[in-house]
């Protein structure tokens, strides 16, 4: 059974660099940018106004090392476009080495391993997919390491099984840090033709105490860990596509939505047309295990968004989108209409 490099099988590390434009390539060292320019109109808060939506810059700087070794690194900032205040924030950092038959090593600021397995359903423009504990505590995901997370280390390896596919392994590990004790995990993503079929599992527990917002503080030996299964089918943007994920998690909304456990489900269905339209629906949820004291019941989040895009060039694209309130604790809906300009 013969290995292949991971670079080419996680979907996470394929979308990340899909609108990357190479500035410079001697054969050995290659440099490239990357990021989107996004700006919207919607009414979230209840009024409407014009906001930025996650726009962000990268530069990623490769080079062969000989031998089949091969280095990629990647910074990423996060840009603030529609208000004064702090301009570039980071959100990517990392190094990574890899080799076709002993798999990839990096260290950084990444996506989690966890992420391997959540990407199948984040796709939505304007009201992105939040409910699967990926952005955990209501930030990055960074100190819980379910999204892009801090401090990271990772191996990555895929092993071809012919016909029958390709089996990816993730492995991630982060460091005793701000209250929190060393978390672990990892995941298997199984790929044939357009479907793939992944598991993963992340976490690690309280030491000391940890605040996960200003008013929310967990207490020694408390769990912070989700594990999540997903599916997917056919490629975004590309005729049918459909994805599923489903998660159950300890912790992961503490400082956000509630403490405890929680179960968290996303689902999309899309069909990209020939002249660069695509139509999608997308059916989230997330609800608590436990009655929630403040409350008085259980926590329940769901929506439904339906949106279309439309790519005016290679570069840049229209969408508008709409979310309707389904649950208990989001009854509002919102609009949103935007462009995005990929650099």
């Amino acid at each position: 059974m013969k290995k292949s490099l991971l670079a080419v099988a996680v979907p996470a590390l394929l979308a990340a660099q899909a609108q990357a434009v190479e500035l410079y390539n001697d054969g050995v060292n290659s440099v490239s940018m990357g990021g989107h320019l996004t700006i919207q109109l919607d009414d979230k808060s209840g009024d409407a106004q014009i906001n930025d939506n996650m726009p962000r810059i990268n530069l990623a700087f490769d080079r062969d090392l000989g031998n089949g070794y091969k280095l990629d690194s990647k910074v990423e900032s996060a840009l603030n476009m529609d208000s004064s205040g702090e301009t570039f924030t980071n959100r990517l950092g990392y190094i990574g080495v890899s080799h076709e038959d002993y798999g990839r090593v990096s260290a950084g600021k990444q996506w989690s391993t966890y992420y391997d397995v959540a990407v199948v359903t984040d796709y939505p423009y304007s009201f992105w997919a939040d409910h699967l504990g990926v952005y955990s505590f209501g930030k990055d995901g960074g100190e819980s390491g379910l999204g892009r997370a801090d401090k990271a280390l990772q191996y990555h390896n895929t092993l071809s099984l012919g016909d029958a596919g390709d089996l990816t392994l993730g492995l991630q590990w982060q460091g005793a840090n701000g209250g929190l004790d060393d978390r672990m995990g990892g995941s298997l993503v199984y790929a044939v033709g357009q479907f793939t079929l992944g598991a993963a599992y992340y976490g690690g527990d309280v030491d000391g105490t940890f605040d996960a917002s200003s008013s929310v503080q967990l207490a020694d030996g408390e769990s912070i860990e989700a594990t999540i299964v997903s599916a997917s089918y056919g490629t975004w943007g590309k005729g049918f596509y459909g994805a599923v994920a489903y998660m159950q998690g300890d912790n992961v909304e503490a400082g956000y939505r509630f403490e405890g456990e929680s179960e968290g489900l996303e689902s999309i269905i899309s069909y990209g047309f020939e002249n660069s339209a695509k139509i999608y629906t997308s059916y989230r949820f997330v609800k608590s295990d436990e009655v929630i004291a403040e409350l008085g019941r259980k926590f329940d989040e769901q929506d439904l968004v339906t949106g279309i895009a439309y790519s005016l060039t290679s570069n840049v694209e229209t969408f508008g989108e709409y979310r309707l309130g389904l649950g208990d604790d989001n009854d509002d809906n919102a609009f949103a209409i935007g462009i995005r300009y990929y650099l």
